[in-house]
């Protein structure tokens, strides 16, 4: 393992993420993970890492001085670049997303807690301590197939819903509510992305309910009526009523668009 970086500025709601950890739901802990997978694992990809290698995810305005020659690559850039000692980047978003990643050969490296390296902000879990002054391990190049360019980030028209387990505690009208409005991302953080649009009437007799198991990608519905997708850091169980969930192929679109976005939704 080598020092790769060294943190001069640690930016907004910045860590290391990887996939997170897995079969700890029954203890009140999360999955946690990288927000934007389909943005880290092109990252990756095109450095020869395994699509899973853990990536620094922002979003925005991490200053990183680079300790030891090596290849990276960042979101906005179209091909991986080399950087040497001494060198500095800041990483931020793209237009229309609301995180952005920066991945290195070898990938980032460190102590795992629960076998992952993954930050969560629910639990208070930083294997990685982003702070000033800090140094970021990088792990050793496998022998991978980098590509001379990063694949872009194509924006889905419409994100595919599957109706929720709670329909019968909403509106008749709720899941063609959810699919005829163009909602905007109001809020986004890695607990959940908060919608506004037209409200869901909710009966105050369903605004909460008996506490159950939450997933990733799912929309529930708070006393407000403006839908919540609930995000990679979310309550593993939760009480309001949830409309609908995210279609898998539709995850990393939701729940990294930037605040301001326009968001559609169809029934698959």
């Amino acid at each position: 393992m080598t020092v790769g970086f060294r943190v001069l500025g640690v930016g907004i709601a910045s860590s290391i993420q990887d996939r997170g950890r897995v079969g700890f739901a029954h203890l009140g802990l999360g999955r946690s993970g990288v927000i934007d997978q389909s943005s880290a694992e092109a990252l990756n990809r095109c450095l020869g890492n395994p699509p899973a290698a853990p990536v620094l995810e922002t979003a925005g305005g991490i200053v990183l001085e680079c300790a030891a020659r090596c290849l990276v690559a960042m979101s906005g850039w179209t091909a991986p670049r080399l950087v040497l000692e001494g060198q500095r980047l800041m990483v931020n978003a793209v237009n229309g997303r609301q995180w952005a990643y920066l991945a290195v050969a070898g990938g980032f490296t460190g102590d795992q807690i629960l076998g992952s390296l993954s930050a969560d902000t629910m639990a208070g879990i930083a294997p990685v301590e982003l702070s000033v002054g800090a140094e970021l391990r990088i792990g050793d190049v496998v022998d991978g197939s980098p590509s001379d360019l990063i694949a872009p980030h194509i924006a889905r028209s419409e994100i595919l819903l599957l109706p929720g387990p709670h329909l019968d505690r909403l509106p008749d009208d709720a899941l063609s509510t959810l699919t005829s409005t163009e909602w905007v991302v109001e809020n986004n953080s890695r607990v959940g992305v908060r919608l506004t649009g037209r409200a869901l009437n909710l009966p105050a007799q369903s605004a909460s309910g008996q506490s159950e198991p939450m997933i990733v990608g799912a929309l529930q519905i708070p006393p407000s009526g403006y839908p919540i997708i609930l995000g990679r850091d979310h309550p593993v169980t939760g009480g309001y009523p949830v409309a609908a969930v995210i279609d898998d192929s539709g995850i990393s679109e939701a729940l990294g668009a930037s605040v301001g976005s326009v968001l559609r939704f169809q029934l698959k």
